[in-house]
């Protein structure tokens, strides 16, 4: 994996079905957030819309940091509060039941809190508050986020930046983030399983057709020209691959000062400090990560091999166009290196008995040479087809896969494919 990537929930891509409306949503936040960079403190005002009807409760995590919490609202019969122990240790819980019924657009929780959200920085750094850089996901909790792991949301917030002139400050989300009074409008249309966005003081900017890129670094800014070559390069070849299911919309980037830890949302992509950079390396991850928009499987199930594992076939195929069959064959190898040498890389990416979420090895690893292996059985132009009707449809499952490689390459690659996911032939 490219290092910019990192533990905890960042690791899974967290990505927008590029089909998803905002009916789809099962949550809808609407919000009003003061931020004080310099003193790290956040406070928060959110009316959240249930847009289940026949839910019955939900139970929420944040930030044990947060002081003064209060859930409120006449669609609420009752708040009990507990833990969940998480990546980061425990966190708070807040379990909502709600009144039966089903109100028109949605059942209300109005939930309020405020303080200093990272007293000690996060290891990764990836989330922050601190004076010129606020850049926030959910591994902070920093938002009430559904213990469900699978609740896709849309977001309203109006954010103030308490002590600051905001137009010194420019800022990127996973969809719409705009300069308002006193701060910013975020507005997230598309449903995703987060909110993410960073705010800063001290970005260098770079705009082109199709992308942003906002280079935090304090130096010089080298390896910026490898990164526009790669966002040109992939967006052009995605979008080609992909057909009626393009264009990928405007992708924004962020470079940040730090030597790991790096995550995407759909195409908000994070990048570490890129000087000195493999070029094939990193034109594979942001090839990876913008593929990602077309990425459907559950990313908490057994399906984000979907997720992983077709990102990265995407992803090496334009690497084989870009740099030649050379690097191409020299990146499957040291995949195939990698599962040997791992004790779970014997294992099988999908049967129809999978109920788990494969491990790390299996879909970064094994899954994209198992698509390789199709591609030689069916051939790269019919292979094409596959990936290309992968991001039509909005495949979210292995069985729908497979169905699409039997309409597509026929009966007996269908059967040679499932003995290869399974780890059969």
């Amino acid at each position: 994996m490219h290092r910019a990537l990192a533990a905890g929930f960042l690791a899974l891509s967290l990505t927008p079905a590029v089909a998803a409306r905002a009916q789809d949503a099962r949550l809808h936040y609407d919000g009003d957030m003061v931020i004080t960079p310099a003193t790290g403190h956040v406070a928060l005002d959110w009316t959240i819309r249930v847009q289940e009807d026949d839910i019955e409760a939900v139970t929420f995590l944040l930030s044990p940091s947060f002081e003064d919490v209060r859930i409120t609202g006449d669609s609420v019969a009752s708040v009990t509060a507990g833990a969940l122990e998480t990546f980061s240790g425990a966190v708070p819980t807040y379990t909502v039941t709600l009144h039966p019924g089903a109100n028109p657009g949605g059942r209300q929780i109005s939930v309020e809190y405020q303080g200093v959200l990272l007293p000690e920085p996060m290891e990764t750094r990836i989330n922050t508050v601190e004076a010129g850089k606020v850049e926030l996901t959910v591994d902070s909790f920093w938002m009430p986020f559904d213990t469900r792991f699978t609740s896709l949301v849309t977001a309203d917030i109006d954010i103030t930046l308490a002590g600051e002139d905001a137009s010194d400050w420019s800022g990127v989300g996973i969809e719409t983030l705009v300069p308002a009074r006193g701060g910013f409008h975020l507005q997230q249309t598309r449903p995703a399983l987060d909110v993410a966005f960073t705010l800063t003081s001290r970005s260098r900017r770079i705009e082109a057709d199709g992308y942003v890129i906002h280079d935090m670094r304090a130096g010089p800014g080298a390896g910026v020209e490898a990164v526009s070559g790669a966002l040109d390069f992939c967006t052009d070849y995605l979008n080609s691959l992909a057909g009626p299911a393009g264009p990928l919309p405007q992708a924004a980037v962020t470079v940040n000062d730090r030597a790991e830890a790096g995550y995407s949302r759909g195409t908000l992509i994070a990048l570490t400090d890129i000087d000195g950079e493999d070029p094939v390396s990193l034109f594979q991850f942001i090839c990876h990560e913008l593929a990602h928009y077309w990425s459907r499987g559950n990313a908490m199930t057994v399906e984000n091999w979907l997720n992983e594992g077709i990102a990265d076939t995407m992803a090496n195929m334009a690497i084989r166009e870009a740099f030649g069959e050379e690097a191409y064959e020299a990146r499957l190898e040291s995949y195939r290196s990698a599962v040997e040498a791992s004790p779970g890389g014997n294992g099988a990416v999908w049967t129809p008995a999978s109920r788990d979420r494969p491990p790390h090895i299996i879909m970064y690893r094994k899954a994209p040479l198992i698509m390789a292996r199709l591609e030689a059985r069916v051939g790269r132009d019919e292979f094409a087809r596959i990936m290309q009707g992968y991001a039509v449809e909005g495949v979210a499952t292995t069985p729908a896969l497979l169905e699409l490689v039997e309409r597509e390459a026929g009966a007996d690659a269908r059967a040679a494919f499932e003995a290869m996911l399974a780890g059969e032939d």
